[in-house]
């Protein structure tokens, strides 16, 4: 019987723990699990981490960068699997994809910009200029951004939005430019939990949102596409159940979403005289009416 530590930063990461536990169930491995979670927190992680040492657990599967940053910089030599980190070699955690090295692998929740700017091009046709509001402070929303406006370069305008704070969104009609077609939110806390902030001012406008926020769909976005948390969990199961068998984590490759799903809100759609293409709602798995 294994003892395994999971280390969570917020409930909203609930589906990768529920597919990680699913997927060593499926596999056969018994495990009891010490469950932590900061609850938002940051700050208390590396306490919460130092408590699973003192469990004795014989992996980590920590919930978020935040989480895995915490889990590594442990002393103790305890093998960490993470997701659904966004960037995990900018953020320090591992060497590179391919070979992560050290004690840490675990599987990116990262939608490849391209391919968010071909769902773009086929559910809005028509539209010529994006505005990217994003948060400055949030590394993985600034990488994003990033991405998103080289990917783009060719097919779009990507006119950034930069935000400081929360505060900040309240001016977003100053903010917003004429002309717009559509409002593109990369990953990122601020523009999660304010969302409904978001949505106020630009349904007033008549703007479409593309999440990658997966809970930002059915509470007004008109589509996304992102990444499946639980089948993240299930594929970070297969991974600890290959440490657990004896290789390193280190030389674990860290994997990628390579079938991202489509989530399509046909309300907001009408709301917005969108007609959304049926060869997406055909691949949608989730449609929010």
């Amino acid at each position: 019987m294994y003892h395994i530590g999971i280390l969570q930063l917020t409930q909203n990461l609930d589906d990768a723990v529920h597919g990680f536990k699913e997927g060593l169930t499926e596999l056969g491995v018994k495990a009891n699990y010490h469950y932590l979670n900061a609850d938002g927190n940051t700050a208390i992680l590396p306490k919460l981490a130092a408590k699973l040492v003192e469990l004795d657990v014989d992996l980590i599967f920590a919930c978020s960068t935040p989480a895995a940053l915490a889990a590594t910089q442990l002393e103790k030599n305890i093998p960490v699997v993470f997701t659904p980190v966004f960037d995990p070699v900018g953020a320090g955690l591992v060497k590179s994809l391919q070979q992560p090295g050290g004690k840490v692998t675990g599987t990116a929740g990262m939608v490849k910009a391209a391919d968010k700017i071909k769902f773009i091009q086929e559910l809005l046709p028509n539209a010529q200029t994006i505005g990217v509001l994003y948060a400055t402070q949030d590394s993985n929303s600034v990488v994003e951004t990033r991405n998103f406006a080289k990917a783009a370069e060719g097919i779009f305008t990507a006119v950034e939005l930069p935000i400081n704070s929360p505060a900040d969104l309240s001016r977003l009609p100053d903010l917003l430019p004429a002309k717009l077609d559509a409002v593109f939110l990369p990953i990122g806390r601020i523009i999660e939990e304010n969302f409904s902030t978001i949505v106020y001012y630009t349904d007033i406008l008549k703007l479409p949102i593309i999440a990658s926020h997966a809970p930002n769909v059915p509470f007004g976005a008109l589509g996304a596409l992102a990444a499946d948390h639980i089948e993240l969990g299930k594929n970070c199961a297969r991974q600890a159940q290959t440490i657990l068998a004896g290789t390193s984590a280190g030389e674990i490759p860290v994997d990628i979403v390579k079938k991202p799903d489509i989530l399509l809100n046909i309300a907001a759609a009408q709301y917005l005289s969108v007609k959304i293409p049926q060869t997406l709602l055909t691949r949608a798995r989730e449609i929010h009416e």
